[in-house]
Formats: C-alpha cells, sequence, structure tokens
C-alpha cells in the first residue's frame, strides 16, 4: 500500500470511529424517547399524591403552551402496544373543548379516560373506572366538570327535549336542585357554576358507592378528586 492510499485508509477510519458514538447516541436516543411512555416502575404511578402531582404539573404545562405529552406520539403507542400502565384515570364531560390529555398533557398510554356529557355516569364508565384502578393500577381518578358546561344549562333550563337526552338531564337534575336550594337567590351563571360542582361531588360519591374502589381508597392505593376546568384558561379549580 503507498503512502497515499495508506493515509486515506487511515482519514477513513478515522471518520468511522468519530461517527459511531454519535450513531450511538443517536440510537440511544430514539429507544429513550420511545421508552418515556409510562410503565409499571413510572414514579408517577407510585402514589395517589404522586399522580396528582404529575397531572398539576402537566396542566401547568399546558396553561404555559410548553406540553410535551404529545410529542413522539407514534413511539409511545409502538411502546404501549403490548401494556398499558396509565398515571390515572380521567372522568370528563364529553365536550369537545375539555380534552383530559391535552389539559394534563399526557399522551398515548398516559391516562385512562371516560367521558360524558354532563359528567353523568353509567354502570359503563363504573365498570371502565373500577378496571383502570383495580386491573391496571392507576392509583387516581380525577372527576373534571368545566364552565359554561351545556349539558347543566340543559338541566337548569329542564325543558322537554328529544331522544334520549331526558335521561341524561335526569341524572344531573338532583345536582341542580341541591345548587339551587343552597343558593334561592343565585343569578344564572352563580347557579351554574354551583350546580356543576355540586355534579362532580356527587359523581364522587356515586364512585365511592364501589365496593372496587372504596375497598383501594380505603387501602391508601387511590384517591378519587373532583375539579372545575375553565374553558376561557385552561385553568383548573381543584374541590
Amino acid at each position: 500500500m503507498n503512502p497515499s492510499t495508506r493515509t486515506a485508509s487511515l482519514a477513513f477510519s478515522l471518520l468511522i470511529a468519530a461517527l459511531l458514538p454519535a450513531c450511538a447516541r443517536i440510537t440511544f436516543s430514539t429507544k429513550e424517547t420511545t421508552a418515556s411512555v409510562s410503565g409499571s416502575a413510572d414514579p408517577r404511578r407510585s402514589s395517589p399524591e404522586a399522580a396528582l402531582a404529575a397531572l398539576k404539573a402537566g396542566n401547568q404545562r399546558f396553561r404555559a403552551g410548553k406540553s410535551t405529552g404529545h410529542h413522539d406520539s407514534i413511539g409511545k403507542a409502538a411502546a404501549s402496544a403490548a401494556h398499558q400502565y396509565p398515571v390515572a384515570c380521567a372522568f370528563t364531560c364529553a365536550d369537545s373543548r375539555t380534552s383530559p390529555e391535552a389539559i394534563f398533557d399526557l399522551g398515548v398510554g398516559e391516562l385512562f379516560v371516560c367521558r360524558v356529557a354532563g359528567v353523568a355516569s353509567g354502570v359503563n364508565d363504573d365498570a371502565s373506572l373500577e378496571y383502570g384502578t383495580a386491573v391496571l393500577g392507576a392509583p387516581l381518578i380525577v372527576v373534571m366538570g368545566h364552565t359554561n358546561c351545556g349539558a347543566m344549562k340543559a338541566a337548569i333550563a329542564n325543558k322537554p327535549l328529544p331522544g334520549s337526552l331526558p335521561k341524561l338531564v335526569s341524572q344531573i337534575r338532583p345536582a341542580v336542585e341541591k345548587a339551587g336550594a343552597a343558593n334561592p337567590h343565585a343569578d344564572s351563571s352563580t347557579l351554574l357554576a354551583a350546580a356543576t360542582r355540586e355534579q362532580v361531588r356527587t359523581e364522587i360519591r356515586h364512585l365511592m358507592g364501589s365496593p372496587v374502589i372504596r375497598k383501594q381508597v380505603q387501602a391508601g392505593k387511590l384517591k378519587v378528586v373532583g375539579a372545575i376546568y375553565n374553558l376561557e384558561d385552561g385553568s383548573l379549580i381543584w374541590l
């Protein structure tokens, strides 16, 4: 091998040696991103308090425009395909403006969600939340109402409605009546806010009536908390 050939060969070898660590770092970084989906040992799942802190921090990122939960969603989908380990369960209104994954800045595989207008649960919601906590191990259930809720407005108006809507509204009416009795001189906006809070509290009491959920709460493995989401600024009031 002549000197020029040896020089070229040495240069090529040095180039490969320099690139290999960078390639290794890229591969590791990709694996690290994919593995960022919630797992069984995720510290956010270590206690109800840890899960609640994670959701509060996520909402702060959401409000600040610094959300990260939906980065690498395809990677998270692949990583969670075989198993799911949600950080928490969310039972929320079906309103299109109240996506809990966005509000809490959580991505694929990180939040177990049930949604129905007016946060008016049925047996399937109860069973789903029992599954999300007892089987999947989520240490927290957040029951979340929101401001300016159309279902709550319908329950307050209490006028004839088509289809299955009367059945839904009948589940919300007790909260409206209780809020009205506690606030006899309230204007419409005050009554709406009070009724929304009461509906969330009603659903929390309802969920605590489940032997499956109550047993976990009594053992300190689970908390059921309430919140009201503000449509205007993305903030949460925790009840």
